[in-house]
């Protein structure tokens, strides 16, 4: 699903569970050393580096996913690649470090490990990549948190798009389905933050001739869920005595804080609820363990197919087949098809989807820079790259300058009480 770091499981429990610490993390200090650009580059190899997630050390804090083994996932695709030539006659080679991402430290010294002195040319899904961008002027694949990062800074290629990007996007497929046919609509939001992408969307929705009755704030502090309680209850009796009948939360924020309320309240008011941010709603449908029947009132969207679907793609199935026969050893489990499966803390399957994807989509950028590949030919290449075929992608993918972020086939959830999960397709989504 949408917004991957390692997985979008990893995505909700462990940022949740680590809050603001590592956001910290996010910088090298002011004052660390530099390493030049355009390094890892030799007229027959190219470094590329991987900063792994401990997933062991994040069991002590309640994160307990298995993901699989990362280092050998990219191992055995990279040989893959360089089998059938490399990239433009080069061999890639991969530098890794494993990194605890609650010890902000770690995640300092990871990238000072492979910028500084294994001098990687590019660093593939960080979960902290502004040090690579910023203070070593190292491209990126699929990084996790990015921040607002100063002209200039080396670029961070991403297959899914950010939250706001996607917003006009997903609405449309939305209203390409009908579901604001003749509805009233009201947006709410659960933090100030969120109010630029609030502007956003009502910008998107205008566009799109939808019924914009109302828009509302709870103000209340995330951590206080009486107020919140009591702030949303206010917003459910404007928006029912209104007429509104479908809700749009948005932001992260907002996109959990309206089902929960209204799990709290016990409320009978049941418009049909589209949460804009699915990495975020995803988060909250996990934690509720099926304790949540508002639930069924939902629906959510994603740029990404489900895990079930990206494996049946024959790329993915190629690199998994890879890494079984250079690892045996290693588990690798299929991924469960969401609709039939409960999920479970068994996601080994996601370490082969990710080398697949993003050395693919590494390979595609670096072959479109030619054999005189430095950053800004590959920054160049990398915004210039349409309709690529990208594992698992579900589609092509195309960027655009100042746009280093891809948006594919827009992909609906509905949440099924059987498997308590999200699952694709509206047809049960209920409506009050």
């Amino acid at each position: 699903m949408k917004l991957r770091v390692r997985n979008v499981l990893w995505t909700a429990a462990a940022l949740a569970t680590l809050g603001g610490t590592i956001v910290s993390a996010g910088v090298a200090p002011a004052g660390a050393a530099t390493s030049p650009a355009d390094q890892g580059v030799t007229k027959t190899t190219i470094t590329v580096g991987l900063p792994w997630v401990n997933f062991t050390e994040l069991k002590n804090l309640g994160v307990n996913i298995n993901d699989g083994n990362f280092v050998d996932a990219y191992n055995a695709v990279i040989a893959g690649i360089n089998k059938a030539g490399g990239v433009d006659g080069r061999k890639l080679v991969l530098a890794n470090v494993g990194m605890d991402p609650a010890l902000p430290a770690d995640a300092a010294n990871s990238c000072t490990q492979l910028t500084e002195d294994d001098h990687v040319f590019v660093s593939i899904s960080p979960v902290f990549p502004d040090c690579y961008q910023t203070t070593h002027d190292t491209p990126v694949i699929a990084g996790s948190l990015p921040g607002t990062l100063p002209a200039g800074s080396a670029p961070d290629f991403a297959i899914v798009p950010p939250d706001a990007p996607f917003d006009a996007v997903q609405l449309a497929a939305f209203k390409k389905l009908g579901v604001f046919n003749g509805k009233k609509v009201g947006i709410f939001y659960g933090a100030t933050s969120d109010a630029p992408e609030v502007s956003a969307v009502k910008a998107d929705l205008a566009k799109l001739h939808v019924d914009l009755v109302d828009t509302a704030l709870d103000n209340a502090p995330s951590t206080d869920t009486v107020a919140s309680d009591q702030d949303t209850q206010t917003i459910e009796t404007k928006f029912q005595n209104d007429g509104i009948n479908v809700v749009l939360g948005v932001g992260g924020s907002g996109s959990t804080t309206w089902p929960r309320a209204q799990a709290d309240l016990q409320s009978q008011y049941k418009p049909l609820y589209i949460a804009t941010s699915e990495s975020s709603y995803i988060s909250y449908v996990e934690s509720t363990k099926g304790g949540n029947p508002y639930l069924d009132y939902s629906l959510a969207a994603t740029s990404t197919p489900t895990a079930y679907q990206q494996w049946k793609d024959p790329a993915i199935q190629k690199c998994a087949a890879e890494v079984r026969k250079a690892y045996p050893s290693d588990q690798v489990s299929n991924p469960p098809n969401p609709e039939t499966t409960v999920v479970t803390n068994d996601t080994t399957y996601e370490s082969v989807i990710e080398a697949c994807q993003y050395l693919g989509l590494f390979v595609k950028i670096a072959d479109a820079a030619g054999k005189n590949l430095t950053v800004a030919s590959f920054t160049k290449a990398g915004y210039d790259l349409k309709n690529a075929s990208i594992p698992g992608a579900g589609g092509p993918l195309s960027f655009a300058p100042g746009q280093p972020y891809a948006i594919g086939p827009v992909t609906i959830y509905h949440y099924d009480a059987k498997t308590q999960t999200l699952v694709p397709g509206t047809s049960v989504a209920k409506t009050n």
